[in-house]
C-alpha cells in the first residue's frame, strides 16, 4: 500500500538504489555473486518462505528430501541472481546490456501475427525467469508496452520504478485500491492495438478465480479473461528464461484460445482455467525459476508436513555462479 511503512529492509526505495549502484559499478560475475550471497543470507532467516518455497516446489515436482532442497537452493540462487540483472537492466545503458543478456529469441511470429489481428495483444506472464527483462525486450523491438502492476510497499519506491520503466519507453498501470480507473486505462490501451503485460500467477485479493494447476486448487488473474471479454485482444503466455550460459531466452508462446459463449461468467471461469493450463508445461520444464515464496495452493492442497529449512550443503549450492 502506498506510504505504508517498508517491513523489509530489502523492499524498500534505499536498497533498491543500492543494489541498482552496486549492478552499475561492479563487474557482472562478481554482482551475481554478491546477489547469490545476500539471497542465501535473506532466505535462510525467513522460515516462511522457505516452508512455502518447499511446499510449492514438491507439489509441481514431486521431489522430497536432499533433491528438493537441492531445488529450492538452485531456486533461490536464480532469483537473487535475476534480480541483480533487473538492476543492470534498468539503467542509461540498458539496451546495451538487454543486447548482451538475451541469447536467443523464439516465437516472434506469435506476438507479429497477434498484433495483425489489430484488437491489442494481452501478454501474459509469471513470477517465471527475468519477467522484467521481457518488458524490456518487446519495447526495444518497438512494440507499444503497458505493464500492469500492483503498489509497491512505499510510494517513493512505486514511482522510482515506473520511472525507470518511463525512462525505457515503458508504461505503467498501477491495479488496486485508490486506482478505480485501471481498467478503463487497460480498455483503452488494447483499443488503441498496444500491447498489455501483466503477471497473472499470483493475483490480488479479489482478482482472481479458482483453477486447477497441477492439479490441486489455485487462483489466477481474471484480467486477462476479462479484457479479452471486452475487447477481442489476444491473450499470449511470454516468458524470459535463464539459460546454462547465464543469459536469458526469451519465448513468445502461441496465442490461448478464448471461448465466447452467452454465459460470460463461465467463460471467465474457463479461459482463466486457459490460461492457468498454458503455464504448468513451462512451469515444470523449469521449477528451480518459478519464483513463488508464498503459499500458491491452500494447506489443505500443499504436502504436509513441509519439509526443514535448507541444510547447510544445500543452502552452499546458492553461491555459485552458473
Amino acid at each position: 500500500m502506498a506510504g505504508s511503512k517498508v517491513k523489509n529492509s530489502l523492499y524498500s526505495l534505499r536498497a533498491f538504489k543500492a543494489a541498482f549502484a552496486l549492478a552499475h559499478f561492479l563487474p557482472r560475475p562478481a554482482a551475481q555473486a554478491l546477489a547469490a550471497f545476500v539471497g542465501r543470507i535473506a532466505y535462510r532467516r525467513k522460515a516462511d518462505a522457505q516452508a512455502a518455497i518447499h511446499a510449492n516446489l514438491q507439489l509441481v515436482t514431486g521431489l522430497t528430501g536432499t533433491a528438493l532442497d537441492a531445488l529450492c537452493a538452485e531456486n533461490v540462487g536464480n532469483f537473487s541472481r535475476m534480480l541483480a540483472d533487473y538492476f543492470l537492466c534498468v539503467g542509461t545503458a540498458a539496451d546495451r546490456h538487454c543486447d548482451a543478456l538475451i541469447e536467443s529469441w523464439s516465437g516472434w511470429g506469435n506476438l507479429a501475427a497477434a498484433r495483425e489481428a489489430g484488437r491489442g495483444t494481452i501478454v501474459v506472464t509469471g513470477h517465471l525467469g527475468h519477467w522484467e527483462l521481457g518488458g524490456l525486450v518487446l519495447a526495444r523491438r518497438g512494440l507499444p508496452l503497458t505493464v500492469i502492476t500492483a503498489e509497491e510497499p512505499s510510494t517513493g519506491l512505486t514511482r522510482w520504478r515506473e520511472a525507470c520503466r518511463r525512462r525505457l519507453g515503458i508504461k505503467t498501470i498501477t491495479v488496486g485500491p485508490g486506482h478505480p480507473f485501471a481498467f478503463v486505462e487497460m480498455l483503452q490501451t488494447l483499443r488503441r492495438n498496444e500491447f498489455l503485460a501483466m503477471l497473472v500467477d499470483r493475483p490480488y485479493a479479489g482478482s482472481g478465480a479458482p483453477v486447477r494447476l497441477f492439479g490441486h486448487a489455485t487462483e489466477f488473474s481474471t484480467a486477462p479473461a476479462l479484457l479479452a471479454q471486452h475487447t477481442g485482444a489476444a491473450v499470449l503466455p511470454a516468458f524470459v528464461l535463464r539459460q546454462p550460459s547465464g543469459r536469458y531466452l526469451s519465448v513468445a508462446e502461441p496465442v490461448v484460445p478464448m471461448t465466447g459463449t452467452a454465459d460470460r461468467r463461465a467463460d471467465l471461469v474457463a479461459n482463466t482455467q486457459r490460461v492457468a493450463t498454458a503455464f504448468e508445461s513451462i512451469i515444470r520444464q523449469h521449477p528451480a525459476q518459478w519464483f513463488n515464496y508464498v503459499p500458491i495452493w491452500s494447506p489443505a492442497e500443499s504436502p504436509a508436513p513441509p519439509p526443514p529449512a535448507m541444510t547447510q550443503s544445500s543452502v552452499g549450492m546458492v553461491g555459485r555462479l552458473r
